[in-house]
């Protein structure tokens, strides 16, 4: 990364939080997760400042004060810079993982709820009208 680099691509943006990439798109999907800066066709972009919001709020949910939260991505940071550019996709923080988890079950499941009520809804519908007979 250039040290002057202000936005970070999906793929960037989850290795600099500390998650998977998969993790990033499903805390998307759920409209969860860090604030997307900007949509284009490419991809979406991210601010450094609202992935730093991002983790400094999941932090304060946990109730870990400021100075273990620095000393904690500090410890990160230099063990992702330790690896090579081609292993750092594989490698995720454990804690940001546990964290992002319990943010993605929380929204998740929300939506999972919505979505079982509709098709329950739909799965009624269908079988008291007379189109499914004729199947």
């Amino acid at each position: 990364m250039f040290p002057l680099k202000r936005m970070l691509s999906v793929r960037e943006a989850a290795e600099y939080v500390g998650i998977t990439l998969l993790r990033l798109r499903s805390l998307r999907l759920v409209n969860a997760g860090p604030h997307a800066a900007m949509r284009s066709k490419n991809g979406v972009m991210f601010r450094i400042e609202d992935l730093d919001d991002y983790v400094d709020s999941l932090y304060r949910r946990a109730n870990i004060s400021h100075t273990e939260q620095a000393r904690h991505r500090n410890e990160w940071r230099g063990r992702l810079a330790a690896l090579p550019e081609e292993a750092r996709g594989g490698i995720s923080d454990s804690f940001m993982q546990i964290i992002t988890r319990d943010e993605l079950l929380e929204k998740g499941a929300n939506r999972g709820f919505r979505v079982l009520f509709l098709g329950g809804l739909c799965l009624i519908f269908l079988s008291h009208t007379p189109l499914i007979w004729r199947l």
